[in-house]
């Protein structure tokens, strides 16, 4: 039981990493009122077919323009090093397109609207950790997967980029969580299967076993009761793989009362 509370801290670090790093991105769409000189094909005068438009700061857009808008296949550049290459539709990122991030060297490839991430796309991190999923205006919502570096996978929902709702959690190491998320943390119900082939199915509360559940060892022995951070706390029935049950309070995993007289009563 001890095993899983390195778990939760590993559970606790890793969302708050990513909901931190999360929030690159965002709408950043070409200006051409700023000032800047245009370079390329025009028609009636204005900017229209394929031409290059360089900002006085140093920003830089080459591609398709139509009736003086930016409009089609393009790629900005930035002079903080950020850039996007892809579809463009009155000024602004929307179609399929590509994104470098340069301040945390992250990239993003899929599906935009309005200038932000909207659809399904996939979001790489610097360290190799990979989000592929569904988003809403720069935000991790609906369907996704999320592969970490190291080799946990994570297959569920997301609301507001954390895990939220249903989803399946596999460890490196073989131990695998599926149930319900609020707020990148394992909340309700749930079941966790140890690679020892340890089961826990029942209630969690901030990412610890915390309710009434049931945990089976492999060897067959059985516990069905109240949880506590992850411990037997409360009442409960220890079950021996030989069918010896002991019934009563339990405190920290171990039992409470008189071992001959809850045996005795049951």
């Amino acid at each position: 039981m001890k095993k899983i509370i390195l778990t939760v801290l590993a559970f606790l670090s890793f969302g708050f990493y990513h909901q931190a790093i999360a929030q690159d991105g965002g709408e950043r769409n070409p200006d051409l009122k700023r000032e800047g000189k245009y370079t390329g094909h025009r028609k009636a005068g204005k900017m229209h077919g394929k031409g290059v438009y360089e900002w006085k700061n140093g920003d830089r857009f080459e591609g398709n323009f139509v009736d003086g808008q930016i409009d089609g296949y393009g790629r900005y550049s930035w002079t903080d090093g950020d850039e996007y290459q892809g579809d463009f539709k009155n000024g602004k990122q929307e179609g399929f397109g590509s994104a470098f991030y340069a301040d945390k060297c992250n990239t993003y490839e899929g599906e935009w609207k309005n200038g932000k991430r909207n659809g399904h796309g996939k979001l790489t991190w610097a360290n190799g950790d990979t989000y592929e999923g569904e988003w809403v205006d720069d935000v991790r919502v609906g369907e996704g997967v999320f592969t970490a570096a190291n080799g946990d996978k994570y297959v569920g929902h997301y609301e507001n980029n954390q895990r939220n709702g249903y989803g399946t959690y596999y460890h490196n190491n073989g131990d695998v969580y599926a149930g319900n998320w609020i707020n990148g943390e394992k909340e309700g119900l749930g079941k966790y299967t140890y690679a020892n082939g340890n089961v826990y199915e029942g209630q969690f509360c901030k990412s610890y076993i915390e309710g009434q559940g049931t945990f089976v060892w492999a060897s067959g022995a059985t516990y069905t009761g109240q949880f506590k951070e992850d411990m037997r706390n409360g009442v409960g029935t220890y079950t021996t793989a030989s069918g010896k049950a002991i019934s009563g309070m339990w405190k920290d995993n171990r039992f409470a009362g008189d071992i001959n007289d809850a045996v005795a009563q049951r």
